[in-house]
């Protein structure tokens, strides 16, 4: 069994080795720092033993209702306010968070599985959240004619300014992120094309445009 050891750090003898990952593990810059955890002073800090038996537990139960550490994520941002990634709670399970952001996660986390327990087999809001996080943005399809456009202006300009980018994906009625990356992605595959030291990428283009003008991710 754990010893608790998040408030005193152990003796300088003791081996890093014997001490679990949640006692060992330094304090987390990234993954709670930046939340606006609630405040804890009315509650009992939780020892080492039972957040290891807490993290067990509700991943298992996670598990058994259907739900992915990403949607948990997801669902703790639109519900309490604090959004976490997936890898926070991959980490909390795991008892790789330090000691104090162990303490903080673990209330948010048992109000999500209160939530969830309770409504299951009925429509909630935790089930649309979690449908919604599932969802993946669709990739976008570019018609014949419009790459013929994008291609005409990547000879001339392969990699425009922001406001040039701008300005095409007004004419061709395009986001302009979906013009932005079919630039970015249209250049990787000529580099892939161009053997290093050899022609000028514009010398290049004319000679490939006419043979291949696809475009590998859009």
């Amino acid at each position: 069994m754990l010893e608790h050891g998040g408030l005193t750090p152990p003796p300088a003898s003791a081996s890093a080795q014997s001490l679990h990952p949640v006692l060992r593990e330094p304090p987390d810059h990234g993954d709670l720092g930046s939340h606006h955890c609630q405040d804890h002073s009315d509650e009992e800090t939780p020892t080492s033993d039972e957040l290891e038996q807490f993290a067990k537990q509700f991943k298992q139960r996670r598990i058994k209702l259907g739900f992915t550490q990403a949607d948990v994520g997801l669902a703790l941002g639109t519900l309490y306010g604090n959004v976490f990634s997936q890898t926070t709670i991959c980490r909390f399970e795991a008892l790789q968070l330090s000691f104090k952001n162990m303490c903080k996660l673990k209330p948010l986390l048992n109000k999500w599985l209160e939530e969830a327990d309770s409504s299951t087999g009925s429509p909630t809001s935790i089930d649309k959240i979690a449908a919604q996080g599932r969802k993946r943005k669709k990739r976008t399809s570019i018609e014949v004619s419009v790459k013929g456009v994008l291609e005409t202006h990547f000879l001339k300009c392969p990699k425009p300014a922001a406001q040039e980018i701008s300005s095409l994906a007004d004419s061709l009625q395009l986001e302009k992120e979906v013009v932005r990356v079919w630039f970015c992605n249209r250049r990787q595959k000529e580099k892939r094309m161009t053997p290093p030291g050899d022609q000028q990428p514009h010398e290049v283009y004319s000679h490939t445009v006419k043979t291949d003008t696809s475009c590998h991710d859009l």
